[in-house]
Formats: structure tokens, C-alpha cells, sequence
């Protein structure tokens, strides 16, 4: 159910609509997953199968997070009003530094991707 905004509050997320949608998505990738693990060869079920499976969920996380934000994007009518404009590049820029300045600058030693 979508509740009409009111002053002060955004618009909500269709989330039935979506999690059917997203329902269907995680459906197909348990059989991408199952059939990966079905078809490994004998006494080598884990290895494999095991990146196909990461890969089909790594897969069904990214297209799950772009569907929500897409999902929030479509209901805030600021953001489907085309409220974007090239010329606050500047602005937004200023804001940016403006913002590295008060949170400080990036270590230059990164952590490193867990494996």
C-alpha cells in the first residue's frame, strides 16, 4: 500500500510491488545456485560449485540494491522531476570539498578486500 505524502514526509516505496519482483529474481538465482551444485562433480561439490554460487549471489545483491534505490528514486517525485541540473556541478563541488575539509582526507593506506 502507498500512502500519499505529506508535508514534510517522501514518498514511499511500492515494497509489495518490489518484493515481488525481487521474490522472482532470488527464484531464479536458488536455481542457478542449485544447478551449479548439481552439475560439480563427485567429491568435488564445494570446489566446484562455490564461486558460480558467490558469483549468482554477488549478482542478485547488486541487482536487488539498484532495484530498491531505483524503487526510491521513482517515488520521490523531486528526484523524477528532473530536479538534476548540470549547473549546480559548482555548488555541489564546493559542498564536497567544503565537506573533505571538516571529515578529513583519506588514509593512504586502504584496507585491504577480504578474499
Amino acid at each position: 500500500m502507498v500512502s500519499a505524502p505529506t508535508f514534510g514526509m517522501e514518498a514511499l516505496m511500492d515494497r509489495q510491488a518490489l518484493r515481488r519482483q525481487l521474490r522472482s529474481k532470488l527464484d531464479s538465482v536458488l536455481e542457478r545456485a542449485m544447478d551449479a551444485v548439481e552439475a560439480a562433480p563427485d567429491g568435488r561439490w564445494i570446489a566446484g560449485s562455490e564461486w558460480a554460487v558467490r558469483e549468482a549471489f554477488a549478482e542478485l545483491t547488486k541487482e536487488c540494491f539498484q532495484a530498491i534505490v531505483q524503487a526510491r528514486i521513482d517515488a520521490d517525485s523531486a528526484a523524477s522531476g528532473g530536479s538534476f541540473s548540470p549547473g549546480r556541478r559548482r555548488a555541489a563541488a564546493a559542498a564536497t570539498a567544503r565537506d573533505a575539509a571538516v571529515q578529513g582526507r583519506a588514509s593512504a593506506v586502504r584496507a585491504q578486500r577480504r578474499r
